[in-house]
């Protein structure tokens, strides 16, 4: 099971004393008592990051940061999913759809993990 999977966090969101974080793991993302609540914590960092009037790119450039990711990687697959442009502001993309494109990356489905 990999770290998404088992810290219930389908997007590896770093732990920020989310409202229903449990704790955070050996490299600081945090834990969720069960999925439900690891994809709430996730909506909510979209829905904060769409008011302050963030664009799709500027979002996966804080979200998955160059010196943990390979940034231009993460956004050309989430832009490509949601055949966006990366200029598209966040209050354009359903946080549903943005939350399970990142979820997949992150490699959340992943069965054989």
């Amino acid at each position: 099971m990999i770290r998404c999977q088992k810290n219930n966090n389908p997007a590896n969101l770093r732990f920020a004393h989310q409202k229903e974080a449990a704790a955070q793991d050996d490299k600081g993302f945090a834990v969720f008592p069960d999925p439900p609540a690891g994809w709430r914590a996730l909506h909510a960092q979209i829905r904060l990051d769409r008011d302050i009037g963030l664009t799709l790119g500027q979002f996966i450039a804080k979200y998955a940061p160059p010196n943990e990711n390979d940034t231009s990687q993460y956004l050309e697959f989430v832009s490509g999913e949601l055949r966006m442009s990366k200029d598209t502001p966040l209050t354009g993309v359903s946080i549903y759809a943005l939350a399970g494109v990142m979820a997949q990356e992150e490699g959340y489905y992943n069965k054989e993990a």
